[in-house]
């Protein structure tokens, strides 16, 4: 306790000096608070583009680490011939669909044999995100009608050369937007309650939207057609990836698989998170294809460490650490010489206090802490306005894209604080062991 209260008097009492000394000490600290932003801003901007290349892989790879199950059918089965499963669609091309957007193309599997499977092995291994995955091609009426017209209900079309006529369909579970990190633009993602109903609920991409008109989902609704003749409407928007993204319809798994034609047999994507990878790439292939039964086999893939940049960030930014230190370190040279200046001045005062009982690790503590104090001072200085700086920073424009707006990265304020109030430290000895040196009777002859 007796520490605390000496370490706790030595911290005030080097405040008050500092203010005593603030014209001074303002000075000398200008170029540590400069190297310090600078060096603060440089490593938070590494910070944020690491981050922006992760969330980027993500997008495509998902999280890390994800995995991707695909169940193939090794020889004649219930559900059809090899690598078929429930998703062939035997009439060629998903025909006899109604107008009111029931499709009345038979399908083997009805039951969906493979998709149990997945949910029963998510189940029984505990996956918390998990999700199916099966695609298909198509059209949209209304985009193709929109592309000939150059609008969509009233709302013109732009850069209508460069559209694409053909629409991807993806039928996944709800969370494929967490895997994925899938950016909402409008509206919502798909919900579990989507499978049940009659008018399919589907989220489109961005560039699917560009196609029509950017129309406001939530205004007026919006219903589309398949060239099949499946509606569907819209309740949601993704934000793209890419300026080459596919126009996309996401819906949910269970309604894809019935209304949309020629789904691929499904894949299971599972995020199992990197402490469990390698235990995960060997017992889950075995699992799935012990539920499917015999005959099936199952493929991984995914979750490779894929050079996003992070040892070669990491290198520079312990080189920007190392020239920020130096740099900070001459402007706190100044600092150590109003440090030893002050000491000189202050002989009668430190010979005095020694004389009334004042110990020399007080009288140290005192005047290294003044350096301390005010180097942590121009840390925390340099680091705000490095977040100011860095706030402001058009960050798309350098490059950087991030699912939201970040919090400032608090390793990079972290190092500045802490590298300014080292080198305070450092140059804080050489005033302090001086001030030690003093003896009462320098007080009577100074």
């Amino acid at each position: 306790m007796n520490a605390v209260s000496q370490i706790l008097g030595a911290l005030i009492e080097a405040w008050g000096e500092v203010k005593v000394q603030k014209a001074r000490v303002v000075l000398s600290l200008v170029g540590v608070v400069a190297a310090v932003a600078a060096m603060t801003i440089v490593i938070a901007l590494g910070d944020l583009l690491l981050q922006s290349s992760r969330e980027l892989a993500e997008l495509y790879e998902g999280r890390s680490v994800t995995l991707r199950l695909t169940p193939e059918s090794s020889s004649a089965s219930p559900e059809g011939p090899s690598g078929s499963g429930p998703y062939q669609d035997v009439s060629g091309t998903g025909a006899d669909a109604s107008p009111s957007g029931e499709q009345n193309a038979k399908r083997p599997d009805e039951k969906d044999t493979i998709g149990e499977a997945m949910a029963t092995l998510a189940e029984k291994t505990d996956i918390h995100y998990w999700s199916r995955f099966s695609s298909g091609g198509g059209e949209i009426v209304e985009a193709r009608q929109a592309r000939a017209s150059g609008q969509f209900r009233g709302y013109p079309l732009t850069k209508v050369g460069d559209m694409i006529d053909g629409v991807a369909f993806q039928g996944v579970d709800p969370s494929y937007a967490v895997i994925y990190r899938t950016r909402m633009l409008a509206g919502r993602w798909v919900e579990s309650s989507d499978a049940d109903q009659r008018l399919i609920p589907v989220v489109i991409s961005q560039s699917l939207w560009d196609q029509l008109g950017r129309a406001p989902i939530d205004q007026v609704p919006i219903v589309l057609h398949t060239s099949d003749g499946v509606a569907m409407r819209v309740v949601g928007v993704t934000k793209s990836k890419s300026s080459y993204d596919m126009p996309t319809v996401f819906a949910h798994y269970d309604a894809a698989r019935v209304s949309f034609p020629q789904m691929t047999s499904p894949a299971m994507i599972a995020w199992v998170g990197t402490e469990n990878a390698d235990q995960a790439r060997e017992t889950l292939p075995r699992a799935l294809a012990s539920i499917l039964g015999e005959g099936w086999r199952v493929s991984v893939s995914g979750g490779e460490h894929e050079d996003i940049g992070e040892e070669q960030l990491g290198t520079i930014s312990n080189v920007i650490m190392v020239i920020g230190g130096i740099i900070v370190f001459l402007g706190a040279l100044g600092l150590l010489n109003v440090a030893i200046v002050t000491v000189r001045q202050r002989v009668r005062e430190i010979g005095i206090r020694r004389a009334v009982g004042a110990s020399a690790t007080r009288v140290f503590f005192a005047v290294f802490m003044e350096s301390v104090v005010a180097t942590f001072v121009a840390g925390v200085i340099g680091v705000g306005i490095a977040i100011v700086v860095v706030r402001f920073l058009p960050l798309e424009a350098l490059g950087v894209t991030l699912s939201d707006t970040p919090a400032f990265p608090a390793g990079a304020a972290i190092a500045g604080v802490a590298i300014s109030t080292s080198i305070g430290a450092l140059c804080g000895i050489i005033p302090a062991l001086a001030a030690v040196r003093v003896k009462p009777i320098d007080a009577i002859r100074y």
